[in-house]
């Protein structure tokens, strides 16, 4: 099962912000659009970082209730791992599992076009293990 897949089923949409929005701002598109991670762009659309609720909560605990005012900027994560749409849903997996993050951008030739998290990757993989299984026991039973 590749990436593409998943987001066939799940849908190609995207939800971004500036480096410049306050993190209140962002919370508010995040709560809004239901996703844990918001991928922030730079100049002419470029990934700049990603900002998931982990980043909000580590750094609500430095800052209390200054960070509503603080820029996304200066709390998002900046490397940041992104994939394309043929990679293979396991080894997206290990990857995310490996490096500890639990929200990665896809990107097709350059341009970002969805994102995948562990969650999407952990329920396509049951989704398939399911349809085996079931096919399996077709299989036996004819």
């Amino acid at each position: 099962m590749y990436l593409s897949d998943v987001l066939n089923i799940k849908g190609w949409h995207t939800v971004t912000t500036g480096k410049d929005v306050t993190i209140t701002a962002a919370v508010k598109t995040m709560c809004d659009n239901h996703v844990g991670a918001i991928v922030v762009t730079g100049s002419k659309g470029m990934i700049a970082g990603i900002l998931t609720e982990r980043d909000i909560l580590r750094r609500y605990a430095e800052h209390g209730a200054a960070l509503g005012k603080m820029s996304v900027a200066e709390i998002m994560t900046r490397n940041v791992e992104t994939t394309g749409p043929d990679a293979r849903v396991e080894e997206v997996l290990g990857t995310m599992t490996r490096k500890r993050f639990r929200h990665m951008p896809v990107l097709r030739d350059g341009e970002f076009v969805g994102v995948v998290s562990i969650g999407d990757l952990v329920k396509a993989m049951l989704q398939e293990k399911t349809q085996e299984a079931e096919s399996l026991r077709q299989y036996i039973v004819t």
